[in-house]
């Protein structure tokens, strides 16, 4: 009995040091979080036993992470976030039906599309926000999200991938496919041929979201008929009052007409312009040829800086000074922290002992925080876990003398005889 009762010992003392040695292992894992073990008596038990029963070893009955805060690692780059509380950054793994994980580990990139993932590609969730940084409700409460909208942070490269959706709560920022298409503009009495018109920004005015009004256009490029030669165009004309029309598909949003291009301005100057056909003739219609791919952008309004404050509000600066609010980054917790499923890379993931996931705002909500330009570095208390590997290799040495013990003892009474 006493070999089975050191076995239990044994093993136990091996479950502890390989508790010990992942935690060493991941001290320089962000957002990481140690782990403890939690061992109990085996005892057997029954109607009939008597007071004097006897122990019959241990047990590992679970593993505790301990979730108090690392300390923090500045990196001064704007998308290595960290929460200053208790909360987790949720973000949402590939695919119609991703799964939402909880992280503490902040360290963002981009992916080929512009959207803001973690290292292993799952899209960072922000609330949805018009551009004054309201969070958008539809009043739904009893939603998991509290009627709020939750979706993947995305930066624009160029203002014209920025539109308005407005709604009864506010315009929504939106960042989609490049707002640009190429046509014939006379200003000023002079026509400049295949010009780049680009608008940014501006804010749909139908329920289909197909006509736009307000932002930002831009006329770039082309030729300017210059008496009988063209030249190349190398003048800038800006408006902030035109009106257009698009073609909302699966693929993307093209730009198709332009029905007016407002009050443009360069240098201080102001112009009237229209938008002419191949014959020279005005296209009452407005009608522009759309950019499929715009792989350029209008440089002008080219992104320039991203900030994210501590309310989590995440705002795109353009070269053109112009400024968005692309969403606020959302947190999460759960009652039960230990109830949570480790997936690794520092993600968790919701099961029925951790309880419903609460998703909360930054900043106002208790779940602390959000600090940009910083990263958390896991909670490993290294000089602890030395100490532990010390009393780990005590446990399994006395477990090793008990069952030599046992053996010898055994090895008495079967030489008896002889």
């Amino acid at each position: 009995m006493a070999f089975y009762t050191s076995l239990t010992g044994l093993n136990a003392a091996q479950t502890d040091l390989s508790v010990t040695s992942n935690n060493i292992a991941n001290s320089g894992s962000y957002g990481f979080k140690k782990t403890t073990t939690d061992f109990g008596e085996l005892v057997a038990d029954s109607p009939l036993a008597s007071a004097k029963n006897i122990g019959q070893g241990t047990r590992l009955r679970a593993t505790i992470q301990d979730f108090t805060s690392g300390s923090m690692k500045t990196t001064n780059r704007a998308l290595d976030m960290m929460v200053n509380g208790d909360g987790f950054f949720l973000v949402k793994s590939q695919g119609a039906s991703g799964t939402i994980s909880l992280t503490r580990d902040g360290s963002f990139l981009t992916d080929k599309n512009n959207n803001v993932v973690t290292s292993d590609g799952h899209y960072l969730q922000v609330y949805a926000t018009d551009n004054s940084g309201n969070i958008y409700t539809n009043g739904d409460t009893a939603s998991a999200t509290g009627g709020r909208t939750v979706k993947n942070l995305t930066l624009p490269s160029y203002e014209d991938q920025i539109t308005l959706d407005s709604t009864d709560k506010g315009s929504l920022v939106t960042v989609g496919n490049s707002l640009a298409a190429t046509g014939n503009v006379t200003v000023d009495g002079h026509t400049i041929y295949g010009a780049k018109i680009t608008l940014g920004g501006a804010g749909y005015t139908d329920t289909a979201n197909t006509k736009l009004s307000g932002g930002v256009l831009t006329i770039t490029g082309g030729r300017v008929d210059n008496a009988s030669t063209r030249v190349a165009n190398t003048v800038t004309y800006t408006s902030t009052n035109a009106t257009a029309t698009v073609n909302p598909s699966a693929t993307g949003t093209t730009l198709t007409n332009i029905t007016s291009l407002g009050t443009l301005a360069s240098n201080g100057s102001t112009y009237t312009g229209k938008i002419m056909d191949a014959s020279g003739a005005e296209d009452t219609t407005g009608k522009v040829s759309p950019i499929q791919k715009d792989e350029s952008g209008d440089t002008s309004s080219a992104l320039s800086n991203i900030a994210v404050a501590t309310d989590g509000k995440v705002t795109a600066t353009f070269a053109n000074g112009n400024q968005y609010i692309l969403g606020a980054v959302a947190l999460g917790d759960v009652n039960n922290r230990n109830g949570l499923h480790s997936t690794g890379n520092a993600n968790w993931t919701v099961t029925g002992t951790s309880g419903n996931l609460n998703y909360r705002e930054a900043d106002t909500s208790g779940l602390g925080s959000v600090q940009s330009g910083a990263l958390e570095l896991s909670n490993i208390d290294l000089t602890q876990e030395l100490v532990n590997l010390i009393s780990e290799q005590r446990n399994f040495q006395a477990n090793s003398k008990a069952i030599s013990t046992d053996n010898q003892m055994v090895s008495y009474v079967m030489n008896i005889q002889s």
